[in-house]
């Protein structure tokens, strides 16, 4: 087959791919994760429904990738600017921290679905909830091993990325769960912790 048509219908593929996920996360905004359906999806996407099948398998594994690009790999970039920006921990620390601080503050409607949908498969699919785990805590281990002399003695990156994930994370689901609940100052809190049990 040649190259061309190989090319036109992987970019085919991508455009309905991205259509699927746009489409999805304009529903979401208007109706919530649990207010939509495949066929809703296929109808303003315009596909048929085994269409959407070459795709996704369910609702649920259309849901991991969008958190995957939407969320999780925010946090990624978001650790790497850090890195790119400063080379103190503490420094660094602040500016991703008080970020996840700001964005809980501001969230969108459709961002809080997203975050309570990811929070919620980390313990209903313990495979998937263990990757999407893992690949936090590799973001946060290139935070600390980076600047690993900059740790107490006895710690390792490893444990100090499990930790600020585990935190983070309880940060997080408290926030979903109450309105009232003050994620700034928890924040606030949790970097005063890293910076004096974790740094040198």
């Amino acid at each position: 087959m040649p190259v061309t048509q190989l090319g036109r219908r992987e970019r085919k593929k991508k455009a309905v791919r991205e259509n699927i996920t746009e489409q999805t996360l304009l529903l979401i905004a208007r109706y919530g994760v649990e207010g939509i359906t495949i066929d809703a999806i296929c109808d303003c996407v315009d596909i048929a429904k085994k269409t959407f099948y070459n795709y996704y398998s369910s609702k649920h594994e259309l849901m991991v990738d969008i958190c995957q690009s939407e969320l999780l790999q925010r946090t990624a970039d978001l650790v790497a600017e850090a890195i790119a920006g400063d080379d103190d921990l503490a420094a660094q620390l602040d500016y991703i921290l008080g970020f996840l601080a700001a964005r809980n503050s501001t969230v969108s409607k459709l961002e809080r679905e997203l975050i309570s949908y990811l929070v919620g498969s980390l313990s209903t699919n313990l495979s998937q909830g263990a990757g999407q785990i893992a690949f936090m805590n590799n973001c946060f281990y290139s935070l600390y091993s980076n600047s690993q002399s900059q740790l107490k003695a006895g710690l390792s990156p490893e444990f100090c990325a499990e930790m600020t994930v585990g935190m983070a994370n309880a940060i997080t689901l408290n926030w979903l769960h109450s309105d009232d609940y003050n994620t700034e100052e928890r924040f606030a809190q949790l970097r005063s912790f890293i910076v004096n049990s974790m740094l040198a």
